[in-house]
């Protein structure tokens, strides 16, 4: 909030915010935190990229076709260090995952939904002595999360500059381009 004040303070007032984040406490307090924001200054834009407080924005997050770019049977099932988010570390830091290891982990499977719906907000509460994942990290490739991550981000450019609609244009006698400098 302080960052996005103080910008704000200094005249920007488009905002987005990418979030990977789904826990739902995370999620709430981006909520309250654009409420705040836009409280103080109605002219403010604060949009989420990502998982977000707003249904609209975690379309990129859910997409089926995202969900197709999974190895596993049941995609809807992954979630905390499932096949995703391993495969995430595989492209991005290959050396964190002990490869051995996950090739042996079974498939995890929970409702985590229903336990949300239920008012879970801990780990502990989803999958209580589960072994600390859910879904199916075996099935974690580099590619897929590659795939995944570059699906997500052209689903997320399109909501962003839907959302935002076109740059304002100003007299050319500000530069080349016409577009205002400056504030966005």
């Amino acid at each position: 909030m302080e960052v996005i004040g103080s910008l704000a303070r200094r005249g920007f007032r488009r905002f987005v915010l990418a979030n990977y984040q789904a826990d739902p406490a995370h999620v709430r307090a981006m909520a309250e935190a654009k409420r705040a924001l836009t409280r103080g200054d109605r002219r403010l834009r604060i949009l989420f990229a990502g998982f977000s407080p707003e249904a609209r924005s975690r379309a990129a997050m859910l997409d089926p076709r995202v969900l197709r770019q999974s190895l596993c049977p049941n995609p809807k099932g992954e979630w905390h260090a499932g096949e995703l988010e391993t495969a995430l570390v595989l492209a991005r830091r290959p050396d964190l995952v002990r490869r051995a290891a996950a090739r042996r982990l079974p498939p995890v499977w929970v409702d985590f939904r229903a336990a949300l719906r239920k008012g879970a907000r801990r780990f502990e509460e989803i999958a209580p002595g589960g072994p600390g994942y859910l879904g199916w990290p075996a099935a974690a490739r580099a590619a897929t999360a590659k795939r995944a991550l570059a699906l997500r981000g052209r689903l997320m450019a399109r909501e962003i500059i839907r959302a935002l609609g076109p740059a304002a244009r100003t007299p050319s006698a500000r530069g080349r381009s016409g577009l205002r400098s400056g504030g966005e």
